[in-house]
């Protein structure tokens, strides 16, 4: 079967730079499902001639236990350089290939974010941040329609690529590809809570109104959800036991997997997928909907609000924010701007598109 893989042509995948790379010879890759990480080992691949490069994916239905010949069969092909596994799923899979592979690179992809490829390099890839979905999209459009386009498309690497009106049809059939119904129907119940407050028991209780299920099967599955990277929950700062806010890794999925719209709940969403990309802990306040406290900074989304209201806003709660030693508060909206620099804090109002532009 190995042999079968190895004379397989390369997958033909549209490849535009991300800001990720893969430097290193061992390299992890975790990264949820349309994150791209098929596209990034594709196009290290790509470097590589036809006999020195070997893909394989356990996902694919037609691979079937083949991780226990592959040592025997690189070590009669010692032409090959660079050996690719995709959709490893245990830790005990990863230890397999760090036995069996001695080859000079080794480029391992899973979904799942418990995986250890110690002492060799992990590479977290998120999904498209705003700048890469400008870049990947290609349309010369100004900054308010290109803004709406995001937003209808999510961050998926596909997304960036189809007619929005197939957005939802598409992220339902890789969310029924990939996980079990219970886990469906748990991931469509978040849909109802993204930017919320919400414990496991809350999801439970909501589920077994219209379903049989018992309380550690959903608890069991929500924990599954969060560690393929589905789900990301945001602690409250300094207050063990609260509730953690959700939101989606791809803020896309709430409408295509709920009908009921509410745009704060996704404008937040796609606000909380921009800040990942600062790589800094994120926890959220009675007063801010994230709070970055090594950055020392706010964010509030008010996507509507009146700029000189959302001013005001930041002057009267100045204290909460000088008691966490913000010395920077954004405030998040559609199209307004504005600017006030107050007591050691600067307050800044900014449009999504060019807030995202300029974050770092």
């Amino acid at each position: 079967m190995v042999e079968i893989l190895y004379q397989m042509p390369l997958k033909n995948i549209k490849f535009i730079d991300r800001k990720v790379k893969i430097t290193a010879d061992k390299t992890l890759i975790i990264g949820a499902s349309g994150s791209g990480k098929t596209a990034l080992v594709c196009e290290f691949l790509s470097r590589f001639k036809t006999n020195e490069r070997l893909y394989i994916d356990l996902s694919d239905l037609r691979v079937d236990e083949i991780l226990g010949s592959l040592g025997k069969f690189l070590k009669s092909h010692d032409e090959i350089r660079a050996v690719c596994v995709e959709g490893v799923k245990t830790q005990s899979e990863i230890e397999i290939l760090k036995n069996q592979v001695k080859n000079e690179f080794l480029i391992i992809t899973t979904q799942n974010k418990t995986l250890n490829f110690s002492p060799f390099s992990t590479i977290f890839l998120g999904y498209l941040d705003y700048e890469e979905f400008i870049l990947f999209f290609k349309k010369n459009l100004d900054e308010s329609m290109l803004f709406s386009h995001f937003l209808a498309h999510g961050v998926s690497l596909k997304s960036a690529f189809i007619d929005a009106s197939f957005n939802a049809e598409i992220l339902q059939n890789e969310l029924k590809s990939k996980l079990s119904f219970l886990n469906l129907s748990i991931i469509k119940e978040c849909a109802n809570f993204v930017s919320l407050n919400v414990s496991a028991f809350e999801i439970f209780k909501a589920l077994k109104q219209k379903m049989k299920i018992s309380k550690n099967s959903v608890y069991s599955g929500f924990n599954e959800l969060c560690e393929l990277g589905y789900i990301l929950n945001v602690p409250k700062f300094s207050e063990h036991g609260a509730k953690n806010r959700l939101f989606f890794a791809n803020f896309a999925l709430k409408n295509a997997l709920s009908l009921k719209k509410d745009f704060t709940q996704s404008f937040k969403n796609a606000v909380f997928c921009e800040l990942l990309k600062l790589n800094s802990e994120i926890f959220y306040t009675k007063e801010l909907d994230f709070y970055l406290p090594k950055r020392g900074l706010g964010v509030l989304c008010l996507p509507f609000l009146d700029a000189k209201i959302a001013l005001l806003k930041f002057q009267k709660l100045h204290a909460n924010f000088k008691a966490l030693n913000i010395t920077k508060i954004q405030i998040i909206s559609v199209s307004n701007a504005d600017f006030k620099a107050f007591e050691g804090i600067r307050c800044e109002v900014v449009p999504f598109y060019r807030w995202a532009l300029a974050i770092d």
